[in-house]
Parts: structure tokens; C-alpha cells; sequence
């Protein structure tokens, strides 16, 4: 069998046709601003003289389609870095690493920008960069084999992961096309559907724990092992695609509620009794330990642990997703490390 082939390229999900959309829940009624490239973002114009240029890539954090498109982490990272930077953001959720790396020669080195950034989201981007661990059927996948990155063929995934179920499947193909894009109600009913099929499959990819808890285990149960190793490979590649094209590179590491609330970790261990035995620091500390010697690599987690202990929620409790303040604060300490990126490629 050929090669895992994303179904929907590499914009999926909801939130990829132009114009303006509604995305409501019981926690959150926004107005989604989608631009011409599809991504919700503003309006991309031609680079401005003087003006340096960041390119945000990651998946539905960096995205930011719970809150109003302003209140993003890349838009409130640009207006912290002030006039003199803009930031474009290319958010694709649940994408994974591979995505943002076709996504880096597809679409962000076009950009002409002075500085790529990956948003990685340590809850899940080590996760979605396997198809043992993740369902998804609509992105590629990559692995790293004999020193270089190979497409997973679908009989490997196959028969070493859960893989997707036949509605997983089905949704994603319906997730490509305008009934998903432009009714809310579609959503809905297909997340609720899709989201309760991918579940059951987490936690049988995780042996009883939801696959992507097992990022916090210190014993890195096989694949994980493999996973990071090829996360690690992905990033490698894409800061030397960078620096072929003479731009600069870098990491944030963004964390979920559980790695930075002492209540959420708790909420955690109640649902799942082996999530007790986490290290919710681990992940932290493997992905600096891997990724510092590919690329600049900074931990936003201390600045969302702080924040965390007091005043409004950094994340929506049950959509898991930062809020307005979350990507204010990930913003806020983000944009002092991008400065200094910069500056030091000058």
C-alpha cells in the first residue's frame, strides 16, 4: 500500500473558507475571520519597507478560533512587538509537525518573512506527529527512517496504531467541504460524533490512559520514544529549509491547562488513576532537551504557571483551548524571545 495521504490538504477543519464565520459553544460566540489565503488571520498585504516580517505556524493554539481574530496569540503577539513587526499566523488544527513543515515550502517561505516560529503545542503536536498514537486520517505523517524523514505507508499505520474509524473518516472528508464551513450546527453535531469516535480510539492507542496524557510519562512507553524522535527531526528540517532561504528559526513551547494548573492536573487524576503517576514537567524538559540544539527554543510555561494562580481562566474548561487572557499572556512572554530572535539575526 502507497504512502498516508492527507485528504483535505493541508488547510483542514473548519475555518479555511474565506469571509467571516460563527463559531459558538456553550463557552464561547465569536465572529471567525478567515483571509484570502484561508487562515484565520487578518488581511496579508505586501511587506512593508523597514517592516520585519514573523511567520507563525502551528495548529488550533496558534489558530485561536474560540476567541474574536484579534485576540489570537498571533495578533496579540504582533501588536506586543509593535510597529516595527508584524506577524502573520498560519494556524491548522489538530496539524501536527508535518503539517507545518509542507506548510513552511508551501506557503510561509512565499511570505517572504524574517523569522519562522513553530507554535508547539506539547500536549499534542508529539502525539499528532504519530499515526500509532493519533486517528486523524486528513495529514501527512512522517518518520524518521535511516536518517531521513519518509511518508508512514498506510499498511505500517495499520497494523501499529488504532488508526481512524469509518465516521472519523467520514467526517473529515465532510469537514473539506461548505456545509462544515459555513454551518455551525454541522459542527457541532460532527465534533460531538467525531470527537466521542477519536476519544474511545485515544485511549486505546494509550493503553488505558487517553494517548495524548502519556506525552507526561517518564518511562516513554513505546512509540513515544519514536514519536519525539521524530518531532525532533521535523523541527531539524525545517530550520534547515530556513536557513537555506536565509531566514531565522524558532520554537515556543505552549502547554495545556493540565501542565500549568495545580486544579486542572487534579481534575486529571480523578478521571483517569494512572494520570497520578505523570510528571505534567516532563514534557516540558524533553522538548528542550531535544529541540535546544536544533533551534532556539523557549518554554512559555513559566509565564502561564504564573498567571495561572490568579485572576480570569487562561483556558476554557471544557473546550481546552486558551482564552482571550490565555493568548494574552503566552503573547506577552513570547514577544520579548521573538524580539531578541531577531535582533540576534540581524
Amino acid at each position: 500500500m502507497g504512502p498516508l495521504q492527507p485528504a483535505v490538504g493541508l488547510r483542514r477543519g473548519a475555518f479555511t473558507e474565506p469571509g467571516r464565520h460563527r463559531n459558538q459553544s456553550a463557552e464561547f460566540d465569536v465572529v471567525v475571520e478567515v483571509n484570502a489565503q484561508g487562515f484565520v488571520d487578518a488581511a496579508w498585504g505586501p511587506r512593508s519597507p523597514g517592516r520585519r516580517r514573523v511567520v507563525l505556524l502551528g495548529d488550533s493554539f496558534v489558530q485561536a478560533a474560540q476567541v474574536p481574530t484579534g485576540a489570537g496569540l498571533g495578533p496579540q503577539l504582533d501588536a506586543a512587538l509593535g510597529p516595527e513587526v508584524e506577524v502573520l499566523s498560519l494556524g491548522v488544527p489538530g496539524a501536527g509537525t508535518a503539517t507545518a513543515r509542507a506548510l513552511l515550502r508551501d506557503t510561509a517561505l512565499g511570505l517572504q518573512p524574517d523569522l519562522v516560529v513553530v507554535g508547539f503545542l506539547l500536549a499534542n503536536d508529539v502525539f499528532n506527529n504519530d499515526p500509532r498514537l493519533d486517528t486523524k486520517p486528513d495529514k501527512p505523517y512522517l518518520r524518521w527512517v535511516d536518517g531521513r524523514l519518509v511518508p508512514w505507508s498506510q499498511a505500517d499505520a495499520a497494523l501499529s496504531g488504532p488508526g481512524a474509524s469509518g465516521l472519523q473518516r467520514g467526517i473529515g472528508a465532510l469537514a473539506g467541504g461548505r456545509l462544515w464551513q459555513n454551518s455551525a450546527l454541522v459542527r457541532a453535531v460532527g465534533r460531538r460524533l467525531g470527537g466521542a469516535a477519536e476519544a474511545r480510539r485515544q485511549v486505546e492507542a494509550g493503553g488505558g490512559l487517553p494517548a495524548p496524557l502519556r506525552v507526561h510519562d517518564p518511562r516513554l512507553p513505546a512509540p513515544w520514544p519514536e514519536a519525539w524522535e521524530t518531532s525532533a527531526a521535523i523541527l531539524a528540517d525545517m530550520a534547515a529549509t530556513c536557513a537555506d532561504n536565509n531566514v531565522l528559526f524558532g520554537v515556543l513551547l505552549l502547554s495545556d491547562a493540565p501542565m500549568v494548573s495545580a486544579q486542572a492536573q487534579a481534575a486529571e487524576g480523578a478521571r483517569w488513576p494512572e494520570a497520578a503517576a505523570l510528571d505534567w514537567g516532563f514534557a516540558r524538559a524533553e522538548a528542550l532537551r531535544r529541540f535546544s540544539p536544533i533551534a532556539p527554543t523557549a518554554d512559555l510555561s513559566p509565564a502561564l504557571i504564573a498567571a495561572s494562580a490568579e485572576g480570569p481562566p487562561l483556558y476554557f474548561p471544557v473546550d481546552g483551548h486558551f482564552t482571550a487572557r490565555g493568548h494574552a499572556v503566552a503573547a506577552a512572554a513570547a514577544a520579548p524571545v521573538v524580539a531578541g530572535w531577531l535582533a540576534g539575526g540581524r
